[in-house]
């Protein structure tokens, strides 16, 4: 498939100095996509989902009236959806906190992931409403827990992000990693070229694919 309008999900606070950013960055340029829009979600206005907005949500499931501020919210979070489903391809730069996701980019997950419009169930199990599009992970972490190493088992940032995205229609996923980004400089430098290369050689392949 071609990358089409493509979606950069920055979910780094630290903006020029992120590495996934850096890395993901390099990818889209390589990707050669029809547009590309980044998002980043440190800065944005997310929609505010507490108590009252979840409440809100029940009440318009079950078709009761709720007030205007209530019904106000829903819109926005619904054009977050809308949004976010408008595009073919997804780029996510995700650092690694604490074994996960940033709290920002879990925020932004837990807004777009609603059902009825992120996703439907029915008597077959969960349908999601993202079917037919691409994701790419740029996955940076402190601790070198890539499939291939030892501890492995404590990354719940990339098995995160691929369960969710499997939960919403989007098997088309892969994944690009930079491990480690801390520890001494030429490690570190080692892991970057390792990213940018390996960044490089995703969107060959894809490119390829798309051209076939």
């Amino acid at each position: 498939m071609s990358s089409g309008r493509l979606l950069h999900i920055a979910g780094s606070p630290r903006g020029a100095r992120s590495r996934s950013g850096a890395v993901a960055r390099h990818l889209i340029e390589k990707l050669g996509a029809e547009s590309v829009e980044t998002l980043d979600v440190a800065a944005m206005d997310l929609p505010a989902f507490d108590g009252a907005i979840i409440e809100g949500r029940y009440a318009l499931i079950e078709g009761r009236s709720v007030s205007p501020e209530i019904e106000e919210a829903w819109r926005a979070i619904g054009k977050t959806i809308e949004h976010f489903l408008a595009f073919d391809t997804y780029v996510f730069s995700v650092p690694m906190w604490n074994f996960g996701l940033p709290w920002r980019l879990k925020q932004y997950v837990d807004v777009i992931t609603q059902p009825g419009l992120a996703f439907t169930v029915d008597a077959n199990g969960v349908n999601g409403c993202a079917v037919g599009r691409r994701a790419i992970l740029v996955c940076s972490g402190a601790l070198d827990i890539r499939p291939d190493q030892p501890s492995n088992a404590l990354d719940f940032q990339t098995a995160y992000m691929r369960t969710w995205l499997g939960f919403i229609g989007i098997t088309d996923v892969h994944d690009v990693q930079i491990k480690p980004t801390y520890g001494p400089p030429e490690d570190v430098e080692a892991a970057m070229a390792q990213g940018y290369a390996d960044a490089g050689a995703l969107a060959d392949r894809l490119s390829r694919a798309a051209r076939v």
